[in-house]
């Protein structure tokens, strides 16, 4: 009797200790429960050539002694890490890129003929009085020296010299305007390398072209914007217009 009773004990135990066991400690959900949906995020804007190489689009420029010209820059074709500036008096040429988001060496080379001269050439070729005008000076292009070229997004303004060799560490040390802290006699030393060296005299050697450099800086030209509706004239008492 005793051994049934302890069996009878230790079932119960048993039991409630599985049904214990089975009941979920997580509140219940209704039946009629629906989930909120998830916000999405608005898609990002497609990126454009614009946005990821910004120094491409039209320009402003002007050199030191006032004279401007309006530059076209865009991507080549075949190679995203080439630019074409075209528009300078110095014809059109190529420029590569050297570091994000802008900044460029320009290579020596002979430059093309700008776009814009070629197409007033041949403007000019289909008239009567062609023979009697002068023809481009830049249609067949000239050499031009190592320079480099920066874009700075954030003043909007670009900087194209055209002379000094580009310097892998400090590619904007050709420009005053961004090295504000940067000794004047050092910027002075870099624009002109080339007329410092000393020239051995020599009867067979013959003395080294100075070479001149030419600095550009300008803003780019902003999308045409809508212009504001002109505000309307107040109104006038006309008893008091009348004399």
């Amino acid at each position: 009797m005793k051994r049934k009773s302890l069996l009878t004990v230790f079932l119960a135990i048993a039991i409630t200790t599985v049904t214990f066991a089975q009941v979920s400690t997580t509140p219940e959900v209704p039946k009629n429960y629906k989930p909120q949906p998830k916000e999405l995020l608005p898609m990002p804007d497609s990126l454009t050539d614009e946005s990821i190489f910004p120094v491409l689009g039209a320009f402003n420029l002007a050199d030191k002694a006032g004279n401007a010209a309006q530059v076209t820059i865009t991507r080549d074709p075949d190679n995203k890490g080439i630019i074409w500036v075209n528009g300078l008096p110095e014809g059109k040429f190529k420029a590569l890129l050297k570091g994000s988001p802008a900044t460029y060496k320009i290579p020596a080379q002979k430059t093309l003929a700008n776009d814009e001269a070629t197409d007033v050439a041949m403007d000019v070729a289909d008239t009567a009085t062609a023979a009697a005008k002068p023809k481009s000076k830049v249609v067949s292009g000239r050499s031009i020296q190592e320079g480099t070229l920066i874009y700075d997004q954030d003043a909007n303004t670009l900087y194209v010299n055209i002379g000094n060799k580009f310097n892998e560490d400090n590619p904007a040390i050709v420009f005053p305007e961004m090295n504000a802290g940067t000794d004047s006699t050092a910027l002075a030393t870099t624009e002109n390398t080339t007329s410092a060296e000393p020239v051995k005299k020599s009867k067979k050697a013959s003395k080294k072209p100075v070479i001149k450099s030419v600095t550009y800086t300008g803003s780019k030209i902003d999308a045409p914007t809508t212009q504001p509706e002109p505000a309307e004239p107040a109104s006038t008492d006309s008893t008091g217009t009348q004399n």
